[in-house]
């Protein structure tokens, strides 16, 4: 009656703008209780540490989100998101390298991930 949609067609694309509007009213959900997560590591002053325990670089915890992906991997309870400042030990190997990025200082001023237990935070 008013051109080519029919009233099934605008049934649909009502349903698949409802779901959409949910999909974002879920993710929104998930960013204010990342805002209000104070048990929440982000922010903080780190330490990175190699397997013998030394430190290689310093740089600020991004996020401890098992969710987050970064550098192709989800971090889960095994990583954490670095970003980092400084690089103490220029030549240090990055546990996750790809054909641009093999040490830590190529990544000074960009995000990592690093293993959980080798990120030690700062003292305030």
């Amino acid at each position: 009656m008013w051109g080519s949609r029919s009233e099934q067609k605008l049934c649909q694309d009502n349903e698949s703008l409802k779901q959409q509007i949910d999909a974002l009213k879920e993710r929104m959900k998930k960013i204010e209780c990342r805002g209000n997560n104070e048990d929440s590591l982000s922010g903080r002053r780190v330490r990175i540490l190699n397997f013998s325990g030394q430190v290689v670089a310093s740089g600020i915890l991004m996020s401890d989100d098992n969710d987050n992906v970064v550098m192709g991997k989800k971090l889960g309870g095994e990583y954490y998101e670095v970003s980092i400042i400084i690089a103490h030990d220029p030549t240090a190997s990055l546990f996750i390298k790809d054909a641009d990025i093999k040490n830590m200082n190529d990544v000074v001023g960009s995000h990592i991930i690093w293993f959980r237990e080798y990120v030690e935070l700062e003292d305030n």
